[in-house]
């Protein structure tokens, strides 16, 4: 009987084991939406080409690289202050209740291991991303890069992680493209890194309307989030104590955080694949309307971003016939709520399906996936050609050093000229017109509204 019982208690062991085990290698994957790290949804073994994108074929003809336009979300970073302490918190609520702590011993270990004096900052996972993705760049268009770094203009948000990604995307692309000399100043440019900030529009139609929660609070009150609390409910085995979605949300960030960071957390046994596709839906229901194609400011207001990058690449067809011309290189570090809105401004990642809280099965397969398109480190890169034989350009857009298709002519490769048309929109825009900042009292390039906004409106990015 002893023996018996010896043999029963070592196979639950290893059951708890191999469950924890496997539920951490198996969520290694684009699973949690903005939270998740860029090598779960690009592979950091893939063989970069020298020069992969030094060229394209438009119409039977090759054509060379003249100019580029980079934007890179920040890497992977620590929780915000708001979200260490909701996890303490968490921890504390649970292991308060001695039937929790005898079936989940880890918990009485277990330490908030994301320092508050840390909060918001780069991580050491975000320095390696940056890094790699510094030499991945570098050698995708080092014809360009290679020798030319006095030419390339960087420029961060104001945010530290912003700055931070830059300095380690630079030593990166040092290692591949050598530069004699210092390593440059980026400029802080929080016009095109923060233009939300700046929108006065953006603020009042989005940022400060609930009306944007409407789904995925609809979602959230469905069965399918419902069924995941009362499932992690039962799992801790404590129906004196009341979990709601808001804490099992966090159980589910503290999962995110732990796994990307350390590669493992006890917190994730509480879930399934399932579980994560049903709450990664839930907050890409709230981004789409808040970043996405839900109000048409969203796009709008990336004018400061998308003028810019025609005006430099005008520049680049105009001069293309003079010698020694300059090539425009720029790259810029900002956030996810700069780059959602620029995919939307160039009709990325546009689906069919309504986005609604009834339409989980229809899109289960979604482009307007977070997960997929904006983990940390996304990135979007701009690329003009120049076609010598008939002196036209051409034009492509990588998203996550990969080319994706352009609404303006449906290919990956289109005429500058037709693409220049399309989004003519883009090209010449009013910000203070569009916005309505003429409304609003300015300080510093700022409205007062932006400002006594700036922490709510940021904390999450």
């Amino acid at each position: 009987m002893a023996c018996l019982l010896q043999i029963v208690i070592s196979t639950f062991i290893l059951s708890f084991l191999f469950a924890i085990v496997h539920s951490d290698t198996l969520f290694k994957k684009p699973l949690f939406n903005t939270k998740t790290p860029y090598f779960w949804v690009r592979n950091i073994s893939d063989v970069i080409q020298e020069n992969e994108f030094s060229t394209a074929v438009l119409n039977g003809e090759t054509c060379q690289l003249e100019g580029l336009n980079i934007l890179l979300r920040h890497g992977s970073r620590f929780p915000t202050l708001k979200w260490i302490k909701r996890m303490t918190a968490l921890h504390s609520k649970l292991t308060a209740n001695a039937a929790i702590l005898s079936k989940y011993p880890f918990m009485n270990k277990w330490t908030n291991s994301f320092p508050e004096n840390q909060q918001g900052l780069l991580s050491t996972l975000g320095v390696e991303e940056m890094k790699i993705l510094g030499k991945r760049f570098g050698t995708r268009f080092k014809v360009l890069l290679d020798g030319k770094r006095k030419q390339v203009k960087f420029a961060t948000s104001f945010r530290d992680r912003t700055k931070s990604s830059f300095k380690y995307f630079y030593d990166g692309l040092n290692e591949v493209s050598p530069s004699s000399g210092p390593a440059p100043e980026a400029k802080v440019d929080n016009t095109k890194t923060r233009f939300y900030e700046r929108c006065l529009k953006y603020v009042k139609e989005v940022d400060d309307n609930d009306e944007i929660l409407k789904e995925a609070n609809l979602f959230e009150a469905g069965s399918k989030i419902s069924y995941i609390v009362q499932k992690v409910q039962t799992k801790l085995g404590a129906p004196n104590i009341s979990i709601d979605f808001d804490d099992v949300f966090v159980i589910h960030q503290i999962c995110a955080f732990e796994l990307g960071q350390n590669g493992q957390s006890d917190w994730c046994q509480f879930f399934n694949i399932d579980d994560l596709r049903v709450i990664s839906y839930w907050d890409d229901l709230e981004e789409y309307y808040k970043t996405g194609y839900g109000y048409p400011i969203n796009w709008q207001q990336t004018c400061p971003y998308t003028s810019y990058l025609f005006e430099r690449f005008e520049e680049a067809v105009t001069n293309s016939e003079k010698p020694n011309s300059i090539p425009p290189i720029d790259i810029f570090f900002g956030h996810q709520d700069t780059i959602l809105p620029i995919f939307t401004a160039f009709g990325l990642f546009k689906d069919s399906e309504s986005f609604t809280a009834a339409n989980f099965d229809a899109n289960i397969n979604r482009k307007f996936s977070t997960s997929e398109i904006t983990p940390f480190s996304a990135n979007i890169a701009f690329s003009l050609y120049k076609c010598e034989a008939n002196g036209k350009h051409a034009f492509t857009i990588f998203v996550n050093e990969e080319p994706v298709n352009i609404p303006a002519c449906g290919g990956a490769i289109c005429s500058y000229s037709d693409v220049k048309t399309y989004y003519k929109e883009l090209a010449k825009c009013d910000f203070d017109k569009i916005c309505d900042t003429s409304s609003a009292v300015q300080f510093k390039g700022y409205t007062i509204l932006s400002i006594v906004t700036l922490v709510l409106i940021t904390v999450m990015i």
